[in-house]
């Protein structure tokens, strides 16, 4: 509902407006810009608009708004002042991007600038704000501009991040001669060139994999990206993110960390004990934002203004349903639904779905034969891209969920339910934002989380914003159920300092990891299993310290901090036996079983075999079971690993097949018959009886699969066969160690040549694919590529194949 402004109120507002953007207050730039996003919609033709919103968008420097209203022909930029007119001239030319035509908004420019003369720095600001195109504009900077020859790292927080950056980097770099776009930690033997110049996408564990190999490139700076996950209290990898990040600091690596809106950025600093003084909190936004509670319960509306007041919206809900209600509110523009779990997050995307008309594009049909192909035909998201519609969520298989994104970006889908994989970064603005649900799993919203999300509400360069939408479908638990409470992070827009655990100690945080060391009870007999790994995983991580002798926050603080700390590590590090760099590489494992297989005397009795064979794979998964108490360690939890001894024989079935290079959609038939003669499937949290015919059994079916590739494969038992294997290598010698599994796990195949494929950036089924149809182009030698006939190979491919566009794509 609207009211026309009277001309003294529409005058009166552009003056204050004006007014505002010449403030040094970050608050002030905002509704300075607030105002100017207000009046668009209505005003945009008038002249008198056009003329404030031209000198607004000029003292905030805010570029991408101007050229986006210009191209509009909403600004006037003739009878403007000569300072105006100065001031843009300026800007336009310092604030240039280093070998672009795009400029940085002042926010932008500071943070590049602070950056350039720094040897270590920590920024924050809206998530709008463009962390990642600034560290990109830096990269530029540091590898053009100053000719360095600096290898870097870009540090992620998961795996579903690492293809979206390199790509994109990919594109950005085409030009740059001998630079190297790599994500996994080991650097092709035809890359080793003292002319190349590296740039890596690692998630933690891929850092820490490429630190401990002495004999790996030299790194100069490191990239921090969602900063924050650092110190997330109830993120079981956190740990990993801290210790990845120390061990990069200990060889004298430049580290630059940015975040979304944490107030007090210079906490990261502080952790790895670097001057807090370069540091910068951006609080001005390039794009603004509207926010709403949709209350579908007690059909009421509510708008949260900038000025800490509430306005009821009258509304007719008119049995309205919620698809009703997305359809109207979007208006065509893009929309994101956020619907925390993977369950709600799929039966919303179909239940809004279903009475949509089909949409018939060519991308889309190009898609769901993809889908149709790498994993079922029956597989829900086909019945939602055919109404233009997607899902989204981190285990969905990276060439699956990249052609979601950009079927968004290019807006031929217009709708996209997901779960909280957009707080890990990945970069998909929308014009709307519903948000069905106030939790990452069980764990309600930090204000940190809430505002990283709702923060992609608005597209910076196509809009100047976006509409936050808190939809409240039912009175569930954690879906907005008690408003007044749970409604405080969305009205106060305010977000308190972090206080890392690790530098407070807060909620016994050093006595559970006392506790964790010695065996005995935590402090709080309730904790959940996330809670407990967090306590393990540092206490494994305070030890290595203690070995190592290294004089970290974390070590010096649990020393400080607990009387008997200093004795229970020394106690603990007289029985180690395992070396330090092996712990370090596997600290998500406790130390007390690395050292007992360590100390074994008959570990040549069990290497581990090239057979990959269901048999030999369920002996030794049952050997490492028993090695390393996965009835303790890995029983607990929303959706444990072990869940019985039987539970083994499930992931036998899976490792064989990843291991032997096996698609998922032969992997996903293959389980179907495996539960079809078990007659039983977990459906939540219990078994029922499996009906191989069920729509909604198979998708259990293949979801599970991609998940336990994903979680369990890939990460878990990656983990415990490759530390194993390390083990093994240490104690017998290379020769007589056996195969590394822990490797044939992370990529997917025993077959060496396709290994060394997914070393130069080429997924695992094109590896595949490539190898199977067009072996011919590619020479190897002792399983070395040594070169590739790459115009021949193209030639030879067909054009319009979906392998021949992702080929293009990572080349």
């Amino acid at each position: 509902q609207k009211r026309k402004l009277e001309e003294k109120e529409f005058i009166n507002l552009l003056r204050f407006a004006d007014i505002l953007s010449r403030s040094s207050d970050d608050d002030a730039k905002n509704k300075s810009y607030k105002v100017i996003s207000l009046l668009i919609d209505d005003y945009g033709e008038d002249d008198l608009f056009k003329n404030f919103a031209s000198s607004v968008l000029i003292k905030l420097g805010n570029f991408p708004a101007i050229k986006f209203l210009e191209e509009h022909s909403k600004l006037n930029t003739e009878n403007q002042s000569f300072e105006l007119i100065l001031e843009r001239c300026l800007k336009e030319v310092y604030q240039k991007i280093p070998g672009n035509e795009l400029i940085f908004t002042d926010a932008q420019y500071e943070i590049f600038e602070s950056l350039k003369k720094s040897n270590h720095f920590s920024f924050s600001g809206p998530t709008s704000l463009g962390k990642s195109f600034i560290l990109n504009a830096f990269i530029q900077n540091i590898i053009i501009q100053n000719n360095a020859n600096e290898n870097i790292i870009i540090l992620v927080p998961t795996r579903a991040l690492i293809n979206q950056i390199s790509l994109y980097l990919k594109q950005e770099f085409s030009s740059v001669q001998n630079c190297r776009i790599l994500c996994h930690p080991t650097v092709p033997k035809t890359f080793n060139s003292e002319d190349n110049r590296y740039i890596f996408v690692f998630t933690p564990e891929r850092l820490i994999s490429y630190l401990s190999d002495s004999n790996n490139p030299r790194i100069g700076y490191l990239f921090v990206d969602e900063a924050h996950k650092i110190v997330a209290e109830q993120d079981s990898r956190s740990p990993l993110y801290y210790h990845s990040i120390l061990q990069a600091e200990r060889k004298s690596i430049k580290l630059y960390f940015a975040s979304p809106n944490i107030p007090n950025p210079e906490v990261f600093l502080k952790i790895f004990e670097k001057s807090t003084d370069e540091s910068l909190n951006i609080k001005s936004s390039p794009v603004a934002q509207n926010r709403y509670f949709l209350d579908l319960v007690d059909e009421r509306c509510t708008l949260f203004s900038d000025i800490n007041r509430e306005q009821n919206i009258k509304v007719n809900f008119s049995n309205k349903t919620f698809a009703d209600w997305l359809n109207k509110l979007s208006a065509k523009q893009a929309s994101i639904i956020y619907c925390n779990t993977k369950a709600d997050t799929i039966q919303f995307a179909l239940n809004f779905s279903k009475d949509l008309p089909c949409k018939d594009d060519q991308k889309i049909n190009e898609l769901i034969s993809v889908i149709e192909d790498h994993l079922h035909k029956r597989y829900f998201l086909i019945d939602c891209l055919k109404k233009g519609v997607a899902f989204h969520f981190g285990n969905l298989p990276q060439r699956i969920r990249s052609k979601v994104e950009s079927l968004f970006v290019e807006k031929i889908i217009d709708y996209v339910f997901c779960t909280s994989t957009l707080l890990e970064g990945v970069n998909l603005p929308a014009k709307n934002i519903f948000i069905l649900n106030n939790a990452i799993g069980m764990t309600h919203f930090t204000d940190i989380d809430f505002w990283n999300l709702a923060g992609r509400a608005g597209r910076l360069s196509k809009e100047l914003s976006g509409n936050i939408i808190c939809t409240r479908i039912e009175n569930k638990k954690n879906r907005w159920k008690n408003p007044k409470k749970d409604l405080d992070v969305v009205r106060k827009k305010k977000i308190k300092p972090i206080k890392p655990l690790v530098i407070s100690g807060k909620k016994n945080f050093y006595s559970n990891i006392e506790a964790a060391l010695t065996g005995n009870e935590f402090t709080r007999k309730n904790a959940s299993s996330n809670e407990k790994n967090i306590w393990n995983h540092y206490a494994n991580i305070a030890l290595i310290h203690e070995i190592r002798s290294d004089d970290s926050a974390l070590r010096s603080n649990f020393i400080s901090k607990n009387e008997n700390a200093r004795s229970v590590l020394q106690e603990i590090k007289k029985e180690i036996a395992v070396p330090v760099r092996i712990l370090s590489s596997y600290s998500v494992i406790k130390a007390q079983y690395q050292n007992r297989i360590y100390k074994r005397d008959d570990l040549g009795e069990y290497t581990l075999p090239l057979d990959i064979s269901y048999d030999s794979v369920l002996a030794n998964l049952k050997m490492l079971c028993d090695f390393y108490s996965w009835d303790q360690e890995e029983a607990s939890g929303k959706n444990p690993m072990y869940r019985t001894r039987d539970s083994l024989k499930y992931f036998a079935v899976l490792m064989s097949s990843w291991m032997n290079s096996t698609p998922l959609s032969r992997m996903i038939s293959n389980s179907i018959k495996y539960y079809t003669k078990k007659e039983e499937i977990w459906d939540g949290d219990k078994p029922v009886p499996f009906k191989p015919k069920s729509k909604s059994h198979i998708n259990i079916v293949v979801n599970e699969i991609i998940s336990n590739v994903d979680n369990i494969l890939r990460f878990k038992l990656k983990n415990y066969f490759g530390n194993y294997y390390e083990i093994l290598v240490d104690r017998l010698g290379k020769d007589k160690a056996g195969e590394n599994w822990g490797e044939f796990l992370e990529y997917g195949t025993t077959d060496l040549r396709i290994i060394e494929l997914q070393n130069f950036g080429i997924p695992r089924h094109l590896a595949n694919y490539l190898l199977q149809h067009y072996k011919e182009f590619f020479e190897f030698e002792n399983n070395i590529l040594i070169s590739v006939d790459r115009e021949k190979l193209l030639d030879d491919m067909d054009s319009n194949s979906v392998e021949f566009k992702e080929l293009l794509e990572v080349l």
